[in-house]
């Protein structure tokens, strides 16, 4: 459910705190979408993001992250259900998850923040709002996915092209 803010969206300017702190506003909110449903998008999102914040640009940011971390679920439960071969989706803590899937399209569909930056802000998040062994969970499984991920996109980039004659 992207919207037309995406194409003027210039999150260049902004500090490091800012987008940490858009990155924070994107998992509270994740996780709500999770428990509440699609609607949410629709319905609470902005109106969330706005009482959280007055700036405009964290605000800007934060929806956008939610959009298309929820839009690239699907690409990042399957991340997380290939990686985690012994547990379902389900049996991961809400947080846990909502703290995967973001680091997931962060560091393999938006790709604008360096990996370790993700990785970094992932683990302190799940510190943060979950607990201890959540960290070391999702060091795990992000860490495991970025080595995948490197290694395909390293030798897909590597490969000649194949011309026609």
């Amino acid at each position: 459910m992207t919207n037309s803010l995406d194409s003027t969206l210039d999150t260049s300017s902004l500090t490091i705190p800012q987008r940490s702190h858009a990155r924070r506003l994107a998992l509270q909110a994740l996780f709500q979408v999770d428990a509440q449903g699609d609607d949410f998008l629709s319905v609470g999102l902005a109106e969330f993001i706005a009482q959280s914040t007055n700036d405009i640009s964290v605000r800007l940011r934060a929806i956008y992250m939610v959009n298309h971390a929820w839009d690239y679920r699907k690409v990042s439960d399957e991340w997380i259900s290939r990686l985690m071969k012994e547990w379902s989706l389900s049996r991961i803590a809400a947080v846990d998850r909502a703290v995967l899937r973001l680091g997931l399209w962060e560091m393999t569909g938006e790709r604008s923040t360096p990996p370790k930056i993700v990785l970094d802000e992932a683990i302190n998040m799940a510190g943060e709002y979950s607990t201890a062994e959540s960290s070391k969970f999702v060091n795990g499984v992000l860490g495991a996915a970025y080595t995948e991920f490197a290694a395909n996109t390293s030798a897909a980039e590597s490969r000649p092209e194949h011309t026609s004659e």
